[in-house]
């Protein structure tokens, strides 16, 4: 229990003790009752400077997140490292049996993820690391291109299919000289000329795997439109699965921490997908859109009534009305402990997302919500 500032209250607080009117001692709001913005707003009508706040108790859905969360996190960087170690070692396989057993794993391992928490796995996208970009991206690519198979109902084995060749899109930059895909400078017009071959490399590392997969390496920076490379294919030219992985690299690659750059949020790698959308096949574009929501898990939003949260969850049917996990008060100060919103509740109609937070805003909090809450989903 701790004591708060009535102008500092937020919806989805729950009262440690009655609220009484003053100078009546008549019960405006028992004990126990979770904090709406109507009642916030008659707390403050009787000018009640303070009232005492439960520390939170956790819901199941919450509890069971803190359960699979860290065990989710460490399934996903453990399927990072066998992505790097199995991709940097292609070469030296010579079993196929043994291939395709390490790749049916690595998958399988990520669709039993999917099944269990899918807005959690793709929380999980959001953790980078410099040294391991290549092999990240290839999980987190697979993860979104799954989901994307998933919205257009794929089979278990199309999905299985998909996955693979998610994580194996870009094995054709291991023919890239490492010094190059690692400069944080730009790159010289020799250098990016060879990074452009790695489409043709990947095909050529893959040439006994099966033709989507191989299709995919081949053809995922080919474009709708004709503009991608390496043969500038078009429209249905483009094979499906990797029109479907071509939206998944984008995205991931836009919302990663670069040496040379800084990650977009969310909404700008969305919006810059969006204004290159003569780039995308327009129904995979729509169910891309369809997956990642109005606001993309990992959005940092404000509400109508100034709190500052983070996307946590999309709610089917409701893409306006996300699930969020609040951090920052009307006053822009830090919360004691993060507080879930679920918008969608017939209590919280009052509420609403006014804006997500511009790109240098977003940064600024994502990094100090990163340091004051170092186990919030």
């Amino acid at each position: 229990m701790y004591r708060i500032k009535v102008d500092q209250l937020t919806p989805g607080m729950v009262l440690a003790q009655d609220v009484l009117i003053p100078r009546t001692g008549v019960t405006l709001l028992p004990s126990s009752t979770l904090l709406t913005m109507e009642m916030i707003r008659r707390i403050g009508h009787f000018n009640i400077e303070e009232v005492y706040i439960s520390v939170s108790e956790k819901s199941d859905k919450e509890k069971s997140e803190e359960i699979l969360a860290p065990v989710m996190a460490e399934t996903h960087q453990k399927s990072v490292a066998v992505v790097e170690k199995f991709i940097t070692n292609f070469d030296h396989y010579e079993e196929s049996d043994y291939t395709k057993a390490v790749l049916d794993g690595l998958v399988g391992d990520l669709l039993e993820q999917v099944k269990m928490d899918p807005d959690l796995l793709l929380n999980l996208t959001h953790m980078k690391s410099y040294d391991n970009y290549l092999f990240s991206h290839a999980v987190n690519v697979s993860i979104i291109s799954i989901l994307i198979g998933e919205q257009l109902g794929y089979s278990e084995e199309e999905l299985n299919l998909l996955g693979i060749a998610g994580l194996l899109h870009d094995i054709g930059m291991l023919k890239i000289s490492v010094a190059t895909w690692k400069k944080t400078g730009t790159l010289t017009p020799t250098e990016y000329k060879e990074v452009r071959k790695h489409p043709t490399y990947g095909a050529q590392y893959l040439a006994d795997m099966h033709e989507d997969i191989k299709a995919v390496a081949a053809e995922h920076h080919e474009r709708h439109d004709g503009s991608g490379y390496p043969k500038g294919l078009k429209g249905s030219e483009i094979n499906y699965k990797a029109r479907i992985v071509a939206i998944a690299d984008v995205y991931d690659a836009c919302i990663s921490e670069r040496l040379y750059r800084e990650r977009l949020t969310p909404q700008e790698a969305i919006r810059l997908i969006v204004g290159d959308q003569k780039c995308f096949d327009p129904q995979l574009l729509k169910i891309f859109l369809l997956t990642m929501a109005v606001y993309p898990i990992g959005s940092y939003v404000r509400l109508n009534t100034g709190e500052v949260g983070r996307v946590i969850r999309v709610v089917k049917n409701q893409p306006f009305r996300p699930v969020l996990s609040l951090y920052y008060d009307r006053k822009g100060e830090l919360l004691p402990e993060p507080i879930r919103l679920d918008l969608s509740q017939d209590v919280n109609h009052l509420l609403y997302i006014k804006e997500t937070l511009p790109p240098t805003d977003h940064k600024k909090v994502a990094k100090q919500v990163a340091e004051t809450f170092p186990n919030s989903i």
